[in-house]
């Protein structure tokens, strides 16, 4: 089975590939996702977008040249066109030919490799109908306990409760509320994605003794290691955090970095 959304409780920790393993492979792609979990992850954290003719493709921007071979929002093509679009060789010439996963696709995969989903809402424009498509899929699919539902849009998420009351919900902040506890329990969200700037240890501690998840978003090592190098070393404070259950997910586009931190002080090093 995939780690509990509350990994910490259990002495676990989530290592979550962030748009699979998209330092070194393509991003939102099936083989980002395997290679992360081949370098340690036991999450992968994938980017929903709706297609023309309502299809949920796995994809983050909402156009698409930066990603593929394709031009113009992924919301003006149907589905075929998005499955014949190469999604690797933008990135490096030799992941040519790799296509763009729909959510069905991954959501296959996470199931036959026992992996859990961090499922994030991109659609800007249909949000309630990506997000009614969404919860059809992983009903079919029988998938919610590989999956957990995020966003910046915490209403959307309230609407995934409303919905589906079964489908677990993390919410991106990007920003410190006043009353972090009493904001998540607001919209019923069972987790919270905090970036390392806005991260506090008291945040932390209120969120565990409100049973609330807490997944850490970190930057890539050599922008920790300017940190490092100026006399700032969070590692010690992450570790630290992890060691007494406040931190039940790290996130991050490195897993190599991801793995090391979950194990051992070598961390700094490769930083």
């Amino acid at each position: 089975m995939p780690l509990p959304l509350n990994a910490a409780r259990h002495g676990l920790l989530r290592i979550a590939a962030h748009r699979g393993f998209s330092r070194r492979f393509p991003e939102n792609t099936i083989l980002a996702f395997e290679q992360g979990v081949a370098a340690g992850a036991n999450e992968s954290e994938i980017d929903l977008m709706l297609t023309r003719d309502d299809q949920i493709v796995v994809i983050h921007d909402r156009t698409l040249e930066r990603t593929t071979n394709g031009f113009g929002f992924v919301a003006d093509h149907d589905l075929e066109h998005i499955l014949s679009l190469d999604a690797g060789a933008k990135f490096d010439g030799r992941f040519a030919g790799t296509p763009v996963p729909t959510l069905a696709d991954v959501v296959l995969w996470a199931k036959q490799s026992d992996t859990r989903l961090a499922i994030e809402m991109k659609e800007p424009e249909r949000g309630d109908r990506l997000i009614d498509i969404m919860i059809g899929t992983l009903r079919d699919l029988d998938a919610f306990q590989h999956v957990a539902i995020s966003s910046f849009d915490h209403i959307d998420l309230r609407r995934v409760k409303e919905i589906e009351p079964r489908l677990q919900t993390e919410a991106i902040l990007h920003h410190r509320p006043v009353d972090i506890v009493a904001s998540m329990r607001a919209g019923g969200i069972d987790g919270v994605s905090l970036e390392l700037n806005r991260f506090h240890r008291a945040d932390a501690e209120a969120l565990l003794e409100a049973g609330i998840a807490v997944r850490l978003s970190l930057p890539l090592p050599e922008k920790l290691a300017l940190f490092w190098q100026s006399g700032r070393d969070y590692l010690p404070m992450i570790r630290q955090c992890i060691a007494d259950g406040l931190i039940d997910a790290i996130i991050g586009d490195d897993v190599d970095f991801l793995f090391i931190l979950s194990k051992d002080d070598s961390a700094r090093e490769k930083a």
